[in-house]
């Protein structure tokens, strides 16, 4: 167990200051897909693709914008149990430094997803990407679960 105990003890200070920082990036995903969201709406809205009614249960939109409306509902999904994930870790204390990585793979792979779906939208590599950041969102619950039995 000594071995393996710096993963948990190293440094804590920076990995607490990462994992925030990690959070932050994945929050602030979700503020450019409003932003991005906002400025299709208002651009379709200005040439007279939609109109107000449009948005009174977020309807017959074009496919152009709503791709925008899906990406960001996508971050109120499985996001969610990533910032539980986090929040637990953090208030048991025992994230370790493979915490912080996961986080990170979990996040950059978020970011690629959402700029898959709002770019190219290549169906394929948006899954691949889904299915990736799944899997690592997958691999840091159990992270979370065995570092709470070995260190809670």
């Amino acid at each position: 167990m000594d071995i393996i105990e710096p993963l948990w003890t190293a440094a804590s200070d920076v990995k607490l200051r990462l994992l925030v920082f990690i959070v932050l990036a994945n929050m602030a995903l979700v503020l450019r897909l409003y932003g991005l969201m906002a400025r299709k709406r208002f651009a379709a809205a200005k040439e007279g693709r939609v109109t107000v009614d449009t948005y009174r249960a977020t309807q017959n939109e074009p496919e152009d914008v709503a791709v925008f409306n899906r990406a960001l509902s996508n971050q109120f999904e499985a996001p969610v149990m990533f910032y539980a994930l986090i929040a637990i870790s953090l208030a048991l204390g025992v994230s370790s430094w493979l915490t912080v990585i996961l986080a990170a793979i979990y996040v950059m792979l978020r970011w690629m997803h959402a700029a898959e779906m709002t770019g190219d939208h290549d169906v394929l590599k948006r899954r691949r990407l889904f299915i990736r950041s799944i899997t690592v969102l997958m691999a840091l619950m159990v992270e979370v679960a065995i570092s709470t039995l070995l260190w809670a």
